[in-house]
């Protein structure tokens, strides 16, 4: 198990690998540049933020660095497939030889690119342009080539303002995308997210799923199951977990308040199998509540709890559910849907 970690008297952390089994070190090293996100294989640890670096599972040691500032995103920016990485900056794609640390391909599209997705063939990302983000465009490149297989336009906002959130999610034969529209339209002036999807194959046939909900902490979406989950939070300390199914119709929402409600979300959610799992902090926007759910995918019925201020998206991997929080990383056994 490898992860990030911030140190008090290193203003970058540590990356640390651990031992699965009982949590114990097996190695640590300093990180001295600022880190965004982590993508592993089984060879190497790949590394974004200040530059994107390829460390050696065996001891941390660096393997390469490539000079490509990816600080603009909050995380989730690193696309790993096979023996290709793929990682944009503000206006370029990058498809890298991830034993060397090369650039095989790169394709610059201009203005602002969110992250990027890969599946199959084809890597996917969006781009943000024009007079208030009005103009958004998402693309297919051939992921060995770089070359654009399709470019759609979205349908243009009717608010004033409008943004792409996180790497776009390919499933179901579709292309997800998270949609922000601000302005006078919003009565709470905090922007309104939606979602929209396309034809993996094509671009083409756009569908808009719609949601009413304002929110200024934006979470990238996730897939799975046939379903769609996203989560939300807006000044008011209000936090939504909406769970659609692929083509819009149907799912489940709950949402939470300090008033009212048993779930407050604060993170990413995660899915594995027919669990869903999100957690809250109650350092976030108000939020009393410190929580690790783990959801019944279907219904929304909630499985467990377990008092921990989570900070970031669980990690599921082998029925171990990984977690962090202000004091470390927690193992915690996955719960089943029939509990």
């Amino acid at each position: 198990m490898v992860g990030e970690s911030s140190d008090p008297d290193d203003h970058h952390g540590a990356l640390y690998a651990l031992d699965a089994a009982d949590g114990s070190v097996r190695w640590a090293v300093g990180l001295d540049e600022r880190t965004n996100s982590l993508a592993i294989d089984d060879r190497r640890i790949y590394a974004s933020g200040d530059s994107v670096r390829a460390y050696s599972r065996t001891d941390g040691s660096v393997e390469w660095t490539l000079p490509v500032d990816t600080t603009k995103f909050a995380g989730d920016d690193l696309a790993l497939a096979g023996r290709r990485l793929y990682v944009t900056d503000e206006e370029t794609v990058y498809g890298v030889n991830t034993a060397s640390g090369t650039i095989v391909w790169h394709r610059t599209l201009g203005e602002r690119l969110t992250s990027p997705a890969v599946c199959g063939n084809c890597v996917y990302v969006g781009r943000v342009s024009g007079d208030r983000g009005l103009d958004r465009t998402v693309f297919a490149l051939g992921a060995r080539t770089g070359r654009i297989g399709w470019e759609h336009d979205l349908v243009p906002p009717s608010a004033s303002e409008a943004n792409l959130v996180g790497p776009p999610v390919v499933a179901n034969g579709r292309v997800y995308l998270r949609t922000t529209a601000g302005g006078e339209e919003d009565v709470l002036r905090a922007p309104v997210y939606g979602l929209v999807s396309l034809d993996r194959a094509t671009g083409g046939d756009e569908r808009v799923i719609s949601s009413t909900y304002a929110g200024f902490d934006l979470h990238p979406i996730a897939a799975g199951g046939g379903r769609i989950y996203t989560t939300a939070v807006d000044f008011t300390s209000v936090s939504g977990l909406a769970v659609r199914d692929s083509d819009g119709t149907g799912g489940w929402t709950i949402y939470g308040d300090d008033g009212d409600g048993d779930v407050h979300v604060s993170t990413a959610p995660t899915v594995a199998g027919d669990v869903l799992y999100v957690g809250s902090d109650s350092s976030r926007f108000g939020i009393e509540t410190d929580g690790l759910y783990a959801i019944d995918a279907a219904t929304g019925a909630v499985l467990s709890t377990l008092d921990l201020a989570v900070i970031g998206a669980p990690v599921v991997v082998d029925g171990t559910v990984y977690a962090r929080s202000g004091e470390g990383l927690h193992a915690i056994r996955e719960p089943s849907v029939e509990m």
